[in-house]
């Protein structure tokens, strides 16, 4: 079993970097009339663009790591 973090005595800097290496988000984004997804980390960087959802999830799980959609 995981150990358990209590977030409350968590610095911002230890915060922050909660999931960094556990999530990435999905976000959908129009570029010349093409929509893509692009992949980014848990801090916000971007890492890849992807031409669809899946093909974005799919390279985020071959990274072992969960998708998350941004709207």
């Amino acid at each position: 079993m995981p150990e358990q973090i209590d977030v409350r005595r968590m610095s911002a800097q230890d915060f922050a970097a909660l999931g960094l290496f556990d999530i990435a988000f999905v976000k959908r984004v129009k570029s010349g009339g093409e929509a893509s997804f692009e992949i980014h980390t848990a801090d916000g960087k971007f890492v890849a663009d992807a031409p669809s959802w899946d093909a974005a999830v799919t390279l985020i799980q071959e990274n072992e790591m969960q998708a998350a959609r941004i709207h």
